[in-house]
């Protein structure tokens, strides 16, 4: 009697425990799933905060300067492009002869082209390296230049007068804004000393008068 009740659990239990497999099986594939999708997005949320975090290192320590740096050379570019230079002999000219993190960059590249990469390559790496509006501008028509063998140079001309255009509006923005810092001084200094320059004799005098 109690073989036999032995005998029964355990077909009992097997046939409970393959009842139950197929359940357990697809739950451990859902889990597995949405642990894949979790991680996938937060690998995406982590890759885009650093593209919105190196866009704004730029925008905050390089933009300026890779502006101010931009006009010139895109006008020794577009002299040589005119000249009868090929792209790549123009910067090959160029790149040597600048300084500052435009020149840099055009260096690296050179460096880069001569151990076998590609120019177009090249210019699109600068673009992410340094994602300033201007220079990613410059880069966009030189790699529309390299596909489509559009002329370059009435472009870099017209290029470089935009950016000294937004030159001259972010110096005007500047001295606006030191124009409001020289106030500061000026209301809360200068003008309360004036004030008690000007006050303080006609108190000593109505002291005197009193007296």
């Amino acid at each position: 009697m109690t073989i036999a009740f032995g005998v029964l659990l355990a077909l009992g239990l097997l046939l409970m425990q393959r009842a139950l497999a197929p359940k357990r099986a697809p739950n451990l594939q859902m889990r597995v799933s949405r642990n894949l999708v979790s991680e996938s997005s937060v690998v995406a949320a982590h890759q885009s905060f650093g593209v919105w975090m190196r866009s704004k290192f730029v925008s905050d320590g390089t933009n300026q300067k890779v502006l101010l740096e931009l006009p010139d050379i895109l006008d020794l570019l577009s002299v040589s492009l005119a000249a009868g230079e090929s792209l790549f002999n123009a910067i090959q000219r160029v790149a040597p002869s600048t300084s500052g993190l435009v020149g840099r960059q055009l260096q690296l590249a050179l460096r880069a082209l001569e151990l076998g990469s590609s120019l177009q390559t090249e210019i699109g790496l600068i673009a992410e390296r340094i994602p300033q509006r201007q220079l990613v501008e410059f880069c966009a028509k030189v790699s529309l230049s390299l596909k489509r063998g559009t002329p370059l140079a009435d472009l870099l001309t017209e290029q470089a007068t935009s950016a000294r255009a937004e030159i001259h509006n972010l110096l005007l923005k500047q001295a606006g804004k030191n124009e409001t810092k020289m106030l500061i001084p000026l209301v809360f200094l200068i003008l309360p000393v004036t004030i008690l320059f000007a006050i303080y004799p006609s108190l000593q005098m109505l002291n005197i008068g009193y007296l």
